[in-house]
């Protein structure tokens, strides 16, 4: 469903195969032998020169290049579809923004996934389907899908599970993507990892806010010890061309689930697992990212709701309250989660596996069982609690160590190596 069809590097970027398969795939050819038919039918005074609006829209893409290595990454990426002309990407790629991200990052990588036209035809069969049956096409434009506003649907699921390689791994960024209209994804991977902070980085006004509320489930290690917010693996340890294994590992996880995805007869269910997944990851990419103790917090909680829902859903557990705590206890981490991601190569694979082992001794040290982070969950309501629940709350310190919310990537790596069967 998501197959990685080339690998492009500095040396293969002169190829003419590579310039001719291009083509191929953005049906450049037929469209340019078409443009010169027009021609002739078209007033004197109109010409259709393609070739010269592309060098236009290169010098202006070359004249506004960062400066910074990090944001050239991002302004290749979000450039790469830029062009008005989407037949013409593949020579906009080879001739301008696949040569910048060489000049950037010479050992770098562009990786050429194609989703299947499987996947669509099947998706928005099941789509259409729960549109005219809830009556939702009746309301709305005929050819709209429910939840279209939500950026949740299930068709949406490679591309947020894509977000795991940008910045599953905190505080990194291991790469950018974008999808093109030929349903080729271009996968940027630098030859360095670029290190973020909400915190820190900058320090914006929103950043001066975010800093009033810094000690709000915070604990005793933050900012004040070497430390910092959470523990942070070095950019020199996670070099993204020397991670390629771990690439591999998660879009073939990903393709994988699509397959699960579509073998759904039921859409409903369909739609259901794909929305829980998306939010789940989202929560995850939320929580993993920042640095304030609370939003990181209030996300991954947000996010073992989710994944406790999919539990249910795959029929792992009966209910979501088992559902929950099983997710942050010790026996499922050390058998069922290290097993699954224990093939995860390269040192991503080692520091994935590292970080199960140091939430489970931050847990322990904490003093914090299953039934208390759920206490604290649970206070997302307020403290009016039920049963002895406040009561518990009150035998604690508060302290939830900031560490234990790097779970979350481990755990939707767990999920994404599972079949899903309904």
């Amino acid at each position: 469903m998501l197959h990685i069809l080339r690998k492009v590097d500095y040396d293969s970027l002169s190829n003419k195969e590579l310039a001719s398969w291009m083509d191929d795939q953005f049906q450049t050819k037929i469209v340019a032998q078409l443009q010169e038919q027009e021609k002739d039918k078209i007033d004197w005074r109109v010409e259709i020169n393609e070739l010269s609006q592309m060098q236009n829209w290169g010098i202006k893409f070359n004249k506004n290049v960062p400066r910074s290595l990090g944001k050239s990454l991002f302004y290749i990426c979000e450039n790469s579809t830029t062009y008005f002309n989407q037949n013409f990407i593949s020579r906009i790629s080879l001739n301008y923004t696949w040569p910048l991200f060489f000049q950037k990052f010479p050992l770098g990588q562009i990786w050429l996934p194609k989703i299947s036209k499987q996947w669509w035809d099947e998706i928005w069969q099941g789509e259409k389907f729960i549109a005219e049956t809830t009556g939702y096409n009746k309301k709305r434009f005929r050819g709209f899908c429910p939840q279209e506003f939500s950026g949740l649907q299930v068709e949406n699921f490679p591309f947020i599970a894509l977000n795991i390689l940008i910045c599953g791994i905190y505080p990194l960024i291991l790469c950018d993507y974008i999808h093109t209209t030929s349903d080729i994804v271009f996968i940027y991977i630098p030859d360095r990892a670029f290190k973020y902070s909400q915190l820190i980085e900058g320090r914006t006004l929103y950043q001066e806010l975010l800093w009033k509320l810094h000690h709000v489930f915070d604990d005793q290690w933050t900012f004040d010890s070497s430390r910092g917010p959470k523990s942070a693996v070095k950019a020199l340890d996670l070099n993204p061309v020397k991670q390629l294994g771990y690439f591999n590992w998660i879009i073939e996880r990903i393709s994988s689930r699509m397959c699960d995805i579509v073998a759904m007869p039921d859409p409903f269910l369909r739609e259901q697992l794909g929305m829980t997944i998306n939010r789940a990851i989202c929560d995850a990419q939320l929580c993993t990212t920042c640095e304030l103790p609370y939003m990181s917090k209030y996300f991954f909680f947000g996010c073992l709701d989710k994944l406790a829902n999919l539990a249910v859903l795959l029929n792992m557990e009966t209910n979501e309250i088992d559902a929950w705590e099983r997710l942050l206890n010790e026996e499922f981490l050390n058998k069922e989660v290290l097993f699954k991601i224990k093939d995860i190569p390269d040192n991503a694979g080692e520091y994935l596996r590292w970080i199960v082992k140091h939430v489970l001794e931050e847990i322990k040290l904490s003093d914090l069982s299953p039934q208390d982070l759920r206490d604290i969950r649970n206070s997302h309501h307020g403290y009016k609690l039920r049963s002895n629940a406040f009561e518990r709350l009150m035998e604690k310190t508060g302290e939830i160590n900031n560490d234990i919310t790097l779970i979350l990537t481990p755990l939707i790596l767990f999920f994404l190596s599972k079949k899903w069967i309904i």
